[in-house]
């Protein structure tokens, strides 16, 4: 895959957003556009990863779920799903996909 860091990509700017690591120049560019038309997108992302977290918790805890499947991955943000579930059944099972080939780049050290 020919990973374009001249263009912006959402899941990188969604990364931004949550302040990870995982973006460049075009991607903070073009989150600060966005931003400046929805001044809550940082907030709103934030606000999107705690549900994940409380529900996956709620889900593990409380019901016993123990297979979980996320799908439309994006760039691992920590907690990942894994993480979480993980800490409260060690024998929970995540299965990750995404139609993105951004989401399966490592861009750490790139």
């Amino acid at each position: 895959m020919d990973l374009r860091v001249d263009q912006p990509h959402v899941a990188r700017m969604y990364d931004y957003y949550l302040g990870g690591k995982d973006n460049f120049p075009a991607d903070r560019e073009a989150a600060e556009q966005a931003i400046a038309a929805f001044p809550n997108a940082p907030l709103a992302a934030r606000q999107n990863r705690a549900f994940l977290v409380r529900a996956a918790r709620y889900l593990a805890t409380e019901v016993g779920i123990r297979q979980f499947l996320d799908v439309g991955t994006g760039i691992p943000t920590s907690p990942n799903l894994h993480e979480v579930v993980q800490g409260i059944a060690p024998d929970a099972r995540v299965v990750y996909a995404d139609n993105d080939p951004t989401a399966l780049v490592p861009l750490s050290g790139f």
